[in-house]
């Protein structure tokens, strides 16, 4: 397996630590100069970012609308209306639900909750299920984790005459729904410490307030548990409040009283005194997400709240029931995922992956598309097409690429998206998919030059390995939680050598590393996922993390492999492509009422290089993509048919300007184009009855196409009988004239993947004409 990117490693930045911040933080040079690295380098910032007590949070009241949320809670209470609580079903939905239904019954509140059922609600508030919902006779309706952009359920809602408060997080839309109130922090500043927080942040928020009016400030705390939970599964920001809530969080879940988890701690094995972010997203998020993906999550509030240790085992089993079927599931998705990119790897030269299939579960697509972010480190889109009208799936994404802002650029495509910059769900008409994927190509590309998709690896300090003990390790691990935000470090180590590698695994999939140091010192190493990956030759720098391994209550060092390169290589510091700016001219002429005498008149005043394809005419003499050679004036005539293809041709030509024409070509047409190839082959066979050599990248130039194709062209014909094949690689057929007995499934089968394949095109050709700008069709 070949590498499918380089990841860019950039050097720690030197530093001095402050003799104040040694003096009042004592600690190892290392995580000092992390402080200091982190923006933590005055002795009260650092002391407070390392310890919570320390730490002043900010008043729930800087939250819009929270105080207006607060005293119509208030005036429920004491009218005894009955509240509704509606969540969602991730993690973040189950625990903001549940921290909200807690508190109501610890106020003695009548309380109805609803958490919607994935399969046949989806996220957000469908009406039909608000409307039985309301008809229990709930009197004021509060939502978490969702609501933002209930425009129509809020409007339902209040002609009954039925108050909203809205407590979200996810992205805002264009106009907020007319609520009663809606608490968000994306509403706050940028830099303001509740701005991270997720839908279990936002809840409790209020709830503390609600609590502290009331005289009431021991009950807040004993959810921070359930907090921590949902903002490490939503993995928010982990910066101010939201880092100190995990903080505090995950000290409640080290003495956890709460049945329920403490039945999941110690059916995984887990001591409690160990548990850290990582406990939560590998061990705890994974179960309670199987069952609001796959299954009902209404039942989790109970679970999460009940004492009963029959019902608390009776529910656990289910959950883990769930959770192998999830995992089952996800293994589908994946293989079914990584086939269709080996089958058609150009689709990893795009800066999006957008995949579908009718047989992938929607409910667990996004999981997949969270590893496949990781493994190709470029925005993901996987949907469910078994639907014949309309495909639904997630987006994940990664850091600069705002997914959802992506999604709502290219809205009119779109029957419903919604999410957060990294992670989002839509659903799209199936006829629109291939607009879509262009459009958020080009979303993307505006946000981010396509090859800073690149990872960018960031060393905090070069290390000798022998260094690395326990001590060391339990004084970085007060840095924790570590996540967006505060990410886990990274260390590197120069000239290692392998000595041995072993697989381990039940699939054999991981590998056990035995390097050895210049001085001859001999190291261990995990390199998950790490088989089949291309091995490092001779002497190389390794770049890694660490962290103290309790397996079986023995502890040990445990030093983890994420990637690696020659020792010969200089360290290549970051690209800032964001501040790049292009040196060149776009001269947007695709609306031109006379293409042709335009063209003429700038050919008299300048030497033009003309790029035309097929049989579209063209007043002067033009060239394909093959032909071009650099030139300070390129015209575009037809319309290219990829965006592939025309970023090649710009760079093949490197111009100082660019005449952008809009010609569609004939052959955007299936039909115009399937004769047009049978008559370019036979003129090219003759009447010669010889095996013949066709390229497939003339004929795809010649025809304004692609090469994948030109290349199920050929199949097409000769499964129709009309030529025969005797061999075809992906660069040239060879071919003859003598015609071959028919295959009519097979024939019916290529017909469809070319209507697929030609829509593609003719979709960008589309995207082409309507880009608002022609800078935009440039990665």
């Amino acid at each position: 397996m070949k590498r499918l990117f380089t990841p860019q490693w950039q050097d720690p930045i030197p530093v001095k630590i402050p003799q104040e911040l040694r003096q009042a933080v004592p600690a190892s040079d290392l995580l000092l100069q992390t402080l200091v690295n982190r923006g933590y380098s005055d002795p009260q910032s650092a002391q407070a970012f390392l310890d919570p007590n320390l730490y002043s949070p900010a008043s729930p009241l800087e939250l819009p609308d929270l105080d207006k949320a607060v005293l119509r809670i208030q005036a429920a209470l004491q009218n005894q209306e009955c509240i509704g609580v509606w969540g969602d079903f991730d993690v973040d939905g189950q625990t903001s639900t549940t921290v909200l239904v807690s508190t109501f019954r610890h106020l003695g509140a009548q309380i109805l909750y609803h958490i919607p059922i994935r399969k046949t609600e989806s996220h957000g508030i469908l009406i039909e299920p608000l409307k039985a919902f309301l008809n229990l006779g709930v009197r004021l309706l509060i939502t978490c984790d969702t609501g933002i952009s209930a425009n129509e359920a809020v409007q339902y809602a209040q002609s009954r005459g039925i108050d909203v408060i809205i407590t979200d997080h996810h992205s805002l839309p264009p106009e907020l729904p007319s609520a009663f109130a809606a608490i968000n922090p994306q509403r706050l500043p940028e830099k303001h410490p509740l701005r991270s927080l997720s839908g279990v942040g936002v809840a409790y928020e209020l709830v503390l307030e609600l609590c502290n009016r009331r005289g009431d400030n021991g009950f807040p705390p004993t959810l921070l548990d359930l907090v921590a939970m949902g903002l490490i599964a939503d993995v928010a920001t982990l910066t101010a409040d939201t880092r100190y809530l995990v903080q505090r969080g995950l000290a409640h879940l080290q003495n956890t009283t709460r049945p329920a988890i403490s039945k999941i701690f110690a059916e995984n094995q887990v001591d409690s005194n160990q548990v850290n972010e990582e406990t939560i997203s590998f061990v705890v998020a994974p179960r309670m997400n199987a069952v609001g993906r796959l299954s009902d999550a209404n039942p989790m509030v109970e679970f999460l709240l009940s004492e009963d240790p029959v019902f608390i085992a009776t529910t656990y089993n289910q959950i883990e029931g769930l959770n192998a079927d999830r995992k089952i599931r996800c293994d589908q998705v994946y293989k079914g995922a990584q086939a269709q990119l080996e089958a058609n790897p150009r689709l990893l030269e795009r800066p999006l992956i957008m995949l579908s299939h009718s047989e992938w579960d929607s409910g667990v697509v996004g999981i997949v598309a969270s590893r496949l972010v990781e493994q190709y480190h470029r925005p993901v889109i996987l949907l469910n097409s078994s639907d014949p009208l309309l495909a639904k799936g997630s987006c994940r994404s990664v850091e600069g690429i705002n997914i959802t802002e992506a999604l709502r650029q290219n809205s009119s495509l779109l029957q419903t998206f919604g999410g957060h910059p990294m992670a989002a769900g839509l659903s799209v008409r199936n006829e629109d998919l291939a607009a879509l994927q262009f459009g958020i190509i080009a979303s993307i590309n505006r946000m981010f030059a396509a090859h800073l998709l690149e990872p960018v690896l960031t060393i905090d300090a070069y290390v000798d390995l022998q260094i690395i003990d326990l001590d060391l390790l339990y004084d970085l691990s007060r840095l924790a939680p570590f996540g967006p935000g505060n990410p886990p470090l990274h260390f590197a180590a120069k000239n290692l050598s392998i000595d041995s590698i072993s697989q381990m695994g039940k699939t054999k999939e991981h590998l056990l590393v035995n390097l050895q140091s210049s001085q001859g010192s001999n190291f261990r190493f995990v390199w998950w996922q790490g088989a089949g990956m291309p091995q490092p030759e001779g002497n190389f720098d390794l770049l890694f993390h660490t962290r103290v391994n309790n397996y079986k209550g023995n502890e040990e060092v445990q030093f983890e492999w994420e990637d690696f390169r020659n020792s010969a290589e200089q360290n290549v510091a970051t690209r800032n492509l964001r501040n790049k700016k292009t040196s060149i001219d776009n001269i947007d002429l695709r609306t031109c009422v006379d293409s042709s005498q335009k063209l003429i008149a700038l050919a008299s005043q300048n030497p033009l290089l003309v790029w035309n394809e097929g049989i579209s005419p063209c007043p002067i003499d033009a060239y394909n993509r093959w032909q071009l050679k650099p030139a300070k004036y390129l015209v575009i005539w037809s319309i290219p048919p990829s965006p592939l293809i025309l970023r090649q041709a710009i760079e093949q030509s490197n111009p100082e300007r660019i005449y952008w024409f809009g010609l569609v070509p004939p052959e955007n047409d299936l039909g115009t184009l399937l004769r047009q190839a049978v008559r370019i082959i036979k003129s090219d066979l003759s009447s010669s009855r010889d095996d013949h050599t066709l390229p497939l990248a003339d004929l795809a130039a010649n025809l304004a196409a692609t090469i994948p194709l030109v290349t199920l062209i050929l199949k097409w014909l000769g499964a129709s009988g009309e030529i025969t094949i005797n061999k075809m690689d992906g660069e040239n057929a060879l071919i003859n004239t003598q015609k071959s007995q028919p295959d009519p499934i097979t024939v019916a089968l290529l017909q469809k993947e070319l209507t697929i394949l030609q829509k593609e095109t003719t979709a960008y050709r589309q995207f082409y004409l309507s880009a608002a700008a022609v800078d935009s069709l440039i990665s």
